[in-house]
């Protein structure tokens, strides 16, 4: 990993291409997710890679809007979308809530969470995306696609 994203520095070298702040309302997800994609299509990034941001947004948000919120319309959820001047992009969704410690999330491949009505978010995420990082105590999550 480049010395660039381990720190403070990152933000420096990146520019921002939205910043959004919705209703923590699953309704607006989809708002979000669009307008993203759309910015990913202007910058011609290929259809399998916006696919794949797109999904891991939206997982993303559904878990701030749920989890950290608490489907509270009341709270905001926050998404941004920057790239650097490699062409990388970072999403960052952040919340409000308390947070969570995703290591303390069960691994949905075990047997005993298969049939589990959630818990597939983080670990989807985590394989669309190249880089996943937890910040503010897991109230933000970073996410690059290369």
């Amino acid at each position: 990993m480049p010395a660039e994203f381990s720190g403070g520095p990152e933000n420096s070298a990146l520019t921002e291409l939205l910043d959004l702040s919705v209703p923590a309302d699953s309704v607006a997800i989809a708002a979000v997710v669009d307008a993203i994609s759309e910015t990913l299509a202007r910058l011609e990034v290929p259809e399998q890679k916006r696919f794949e941001v797109a999904l891991a947004v939206q997982e993303a948000l559904a878990n701030a809007v749920v989890h950290g919120c608490g489907n509270d319309p009341s709270k905001q959820v926050r998404c941004q979308l920057k790239s650097d001047p490699q062409g990388r992009i970072l999403i960052s969704v952040a919340d409000p809530g308390p947070g969570f410690s995703p290591d303390l999330v069960h691994d949905p491949k075990r047997r005993e969470n298969v049939y589990a009505d959630h818990g597939r978010g983080v670990y989807l995420i985590r394989q669309l995306m190249d880089e996943v990082h937890f910040e503010r105590s897991g109230s933000e999550i970073r996410m690059w696609k290369y």
